[in-house]
């Protein structure tokens, strides 16, 4: 009788339904939760008052400017990891915050470099998607056409960032 109710038991508990497996969801890119439209914080480093030192730029550089100049290292280690076929981390996560970032003047954030922006990071993202020689010189070719029409200086070091 005992082997009975014990068999019965483990029977009982083999058929129990097993609980469903943890789902796991690839939460992919962050949203495009940096627009024209947010507002900026004061008082953070970058903002106004609050510059950036580095040796580069002693002195101190906005937000946005530190954030571009990340960029540019960014682009550089994408290229080498590009030419030695090593694996590429996505740019757009760090890369979508030049949206709502204290530029070096504010009336610089305008709808205008907004728009540039926005095409940037499509291009950022179609990196991210599938990373090539052909997607980054399409990043540069965004970078390049907000710097012609604003700031110019960086030109040259776009220019660096291309393959030859």
């Amino acid at each position: 009788m005992k082997n009975t109710l014990a068999l019965t038991l483990l029977l009982a508990a083999c058929t129990k339904p097993a609980p469903a497996p943890a789902t796991v969801i690839d939460a992919g890119p962050p949203p495009d939760d940096c627009t024209l439209a947010t507002k900026l914080e004061p008082g953070v480093p970058g903002s106004p008052g609050h510059l950036i030192a580095s040796e580069i730029n002693p002195n101190g550089a906005s937000e946005l400017a530190t954030l571009m100049r990340r960029f540019v290292a960014d682009w550089k280690e994408a290229r080498v990891k590009l030419e030695a076929d090593a694996g590429v981390a996505a740019r757009f996560p760090v890369h979508r915050r030049m949206r709502c970032s204290w530029p070096t003047d504010l009336q610089d954030r305008n709808a205008a470099f907004d728009g540039m922006a926005v095409t940037y990071l499509e291009r950022v993202k179609a990196f991210d998607a599938k990373p090539s020689r052909e997607t980054y010189e399409g990043v540069l070719d965004g970078c390049q056409a907000c710097h012609e029409v604003t700031c110019g200086g960086p030109l040259e070091v776009i220019e660096g960032l291309r393959w030859k």
